[in-house]
Formats: structure tokens, sequence, C-alpha cells
């Protein structure tokens, strides 16, 4: 199934989906559209809804590649908050590893169980915006 995205609110938000197997490949070219000019400087938020995932083929090497993305990312638009809604069935090594490599970042990340919980927590995060 793999990784696919939308642009929602004219662009300042994005919901990255991910479904079935997930491969690293397929995270860092959804991350490469989504970061692309006009986009990156209208986003506000990221909703990364991971709960339909059942297996991650992703290696250190790649979640190092996408955390440089959005390091990269976070130089032009340091205001992005990412809420992860996490599988069920995996849970948050990925993440884990992930939010590691970002810890010096001024992005916000956080994760959730459902969907609700962390759109309630962007809410809050934008409104101090």
């Amino acid at each position: 199934m793999g990784v696919r995205f939308s642009f929602l609110e004219d662009g300042r938000g994005v919901e990255i989906v991910a479904e079935g197997l997930v491969e690293g490949a397929d995270i860092i070219a959804v991350n490469r559209q989504v970061y692309a000019e006009p986009y990156l400087g209208r986003q506000r938020y990221q909703i990364i809804d991971k709960s339909r995932c059942t297996e991650y083929a992703v290696s250190a090497e790649e979640i190092e590649q996408i955390a440089e993305l959005d390091l990269q990312a976070s130089r032009i638009n340091p205001g992005i908050v990412f809420a992860i809604i996490e599988s069920r069935q995996l849970r948050f090594s990925l993440t884990e590893l992930w939010q590691a490599h970002l810890r010096n970042s001024p992005f916000a990340t956080k994760s959730f169980s459902d969907r609700q919980s962390a759109l309630r927590w962007i809410s809050e995060k934008r409104s101090r915006e």
C-alpha cells in the first residue's frame, strides 16, 4: 500500500497516510514532495497517520535521511508541528528513532494512539501562533 499525502487548509497542513507495508524509499519520496516550494513556507502542521501500518521496511540509514530532510525544512520553516498517530500493531520504535534525530530541531513532535487526540494537540499548538 505505501505512503500518500494531501495538503490541507490551502497548504497550511499536510496529512501523510501510511498503510500496509511501508518502505523507507516511499517516505523519502513523499517528504521531498511535501517540502517542495511553494508548499514548505505555508506549512504549520503535519498529521502523520501510521495507524494502518502492518510492517515497516525502513533502515536506520533511511530514518537518518528522513530526519535530514526534516532538518533542512526546519531551516526554512521552523514552526511546523508533527502529530504522529501510531499503529496499534507497530508501536513507537521508528518514531522514537526519528525524534532522536530531531531533538535539537525547532519542530514540535508528539505521538498519539488516536486521531482525535492528535488533532486536539495540533489545535492547541496552533492557537499559540
